[in-house]
């Protein structure tokens, strides 16, 4: 069945393996290798052949598979609905299929030194703790093994010892800032009088997605593992943990909301800008009906397909299998157009203050005709355009570039901490830990199979800091006076006197 050279191969690793893999390994190697013949009894010079038993066949798959795997000896893995490979020539067919129990070679048990349950569970090196429901089951088959569990949440520990727990703390404290900061902006359009109108409301509405999509983070600054584990060993799904489920609810309804807010915000400018339009203005019953009810149904979805769950950082999010279609390509659909209308707007403004500056020359030497001055008043326009819309610009910029960021390292880098994958990386780490390596060491051997570390944060990083970007982006001195005047105007009111009226801002201008 196998050749000499894999045989070899087996051998050498053989000490290493697990006895519970051990044992069916070798009976599925005797009773394939070595078919065992029977006599007929009361008949001459005829034999009954036994071969190998398709029970021993699985058993040698479920209990082997992984490890050969990672010891790149996947050749080694048994196909049972295929025919048995022959003695002599390594997966050359006989064209006899595995039988079944009772009419096969099945081998008694071996007697493999270590392969004892009690043996095998008597203790769990430093990090692994021990599987509650073994022998009879196993807590979680992604993050168990032989009687031992890597604690939730696992892939902490296959970093070097609290780097992603620094790393997440960080960025945990970035998001809060940006609570803070996006709360202070959401109060300013809220509070102060001509920030209510359009188009200044849109960034309230804006900042009221941004701000709720940093509030989840008092979800986790309360308590992390509450949100990352459902207990000692089991990630967190909105199944078996409510918190995680509301979190994450909430979470998805802010980010596609945020989206909506800033594609609308857009093609305000976009109409604005090219048009000289205020189609908006009377307009927000649908924007409202849109944003928000579109964010609501791909929550709604999320939810209705039990897809909400923790897999990376200190979040609940859509689940990595299902992330792309619930979550990503909504959000696609609306901020990629939109930043191409972006981009079309970027180079009407390029070219009409080109044209401008052509244009100022001719008019200090010459009449300009109806049509001309026509043009002329466009184009000042939009220079008007440029300078007081720039910020509300530049925030939907920034989102675009968060959001894309962010999707990439998702769609890319975390498909390598998916529970299939992370039992290799588990395994691999068993052994390492088993030689007496270092957990450091351990980790930096791992890393290559890891999203890499920097990278993992750098993302995180990114969209915690969203709300203190758009708070930098639109502060200004005049934000302080404002509310200078405002809390004066208060002061006049209960004194009974009266104030004179301010005359309102231009577009954006805060």
């Amino acid at each position: 069945m196998i050749e000499a050279s894999l045989l070899a191969k087996g051998a050498e690793k053989a000490s290493q393996m697990p006895g519970e893999c051990l044992e069916p390994l070798l009976q599925y190697m005797c009773s394939t290798a070595y078919p065992r013949v029977e006599d007929i009894a009361g008949v001459t010079n005829q034999f009954n052949v036994r071969f190998a038993c398709a029970s021993t066949c699985q058993k040698t798959i479920e209990k082997c598979a992984m490890l050969l795997s990672v010891f790149n000896m996947e050749a080694a893995i048994p196909n049972c609905n295929a025919p048995i490979p022959d003695s002599t020539e390594y997966a050359s067919p006989t064209g006899i299929m595995y039988q079944p129990d009772g009419a096969c070679n099945a081998v008694a048990a071996l007697g493999v030194p270590g392969s004892s349950v009690s043996n095998m569970t008597a203790e769990c090196d430093a990090p692994f703790v021990k599987d509650p429901l073994y022998p009879a089951g196993t807590a979680n088959p992604s993050y168990c093994m032989y009687g031992c569990c890597l604690p939730c949440p696992a892939q902490y520990h296959l970093y070097r010892e609290d780097a992603l727990h620094t790393g997440f703390t960080i960025t945990n404290y970035m998001r809060a800032v940006s609570m803070v900061l996006s709360f202070l902006l959401v109060m300013t359009y809220l509070v102060l009088d001509d920030k209510r109108s359009h188009p200044s409301a849109l960034i309230l509405f804006f900042a009221i997605g941004v701000f709720l999509f940093s509030a989840v983070i008092i979800f986790p600054l309360i308590d992390t593992k509450a949100i990352q584990c459902a207990d000692l060993i089991t990630p967190s799904t909105q199944r078996n943990n409510l918190k995680c489920a509301i979190q994450g609810a909430i979470l998805v309804f802010a980010s596609v909301a945020t989206c909506a807010w800033c594609t609308a915000l857009i093609l305000n400018l976009h109409l604005h800008t090219v048009w000289n339009s205020a189609w908006f203005s009377k307009k927000y019953w649908l924007l409202h009906i849109l944003c928000w009810g579109y964010a609501s149904t791909i929550t709604g979805v999320a939810l209705g397909t039990g897809h909400i769950q923790w897999d990376f950082a200190t979040l609940c999010l859509v689940s990595q299998d299902k992330a792309s279609e619930i979550f990503f390509y909504p959000m696609a659909a609306m901020i990629f157009p939109a930043f191409l209308v972006h981009i079309a707007t970027f180079f009407h403004i390029a070219r009409i203050s080109t044209m401008a500056g052509a244009d100022s020359e001719t008019m200090s030497r010459s009449t300009l005709s109806a049509g001309a001055a026509a043009a002329i008043s466009h184009r000042r326009h939009v220079m008007m355009a440029i300078r007081i819309q720039w910020r509300a610009a530049l925030m939907a910029v920034c989102a675009i570039v968060s959001v894309t960021f962010y999707w990439l390292f998702y769609f890319i880098q975390l498909r390598k901490i998916n529970p299939t994958t992370l039992s290799k990386n588990i395994v691999l780490f068993v052994f390492c830990l088993k030689k007496g390596t270092p957990h450091n060491e351990c980790a930096d051997n791992l890393a290559p199979f890891l999203p890499p570390y920097g990278l993992m944060i750098a993302a995180e990083f990114v969209v915690s800091s969203i709300g203190a970007v758009i708070f930098i982006v639109f502060f200004k001195t005049a934000l302080v006076r404002e509310w200078g005047e405002k809390l004066s105007s208060l002061g006049y009111l209960l004194s009974g006197k009266r104030k004179q009226k301010k005359e309102q801002d231009q577009f954006f201008v805060i």
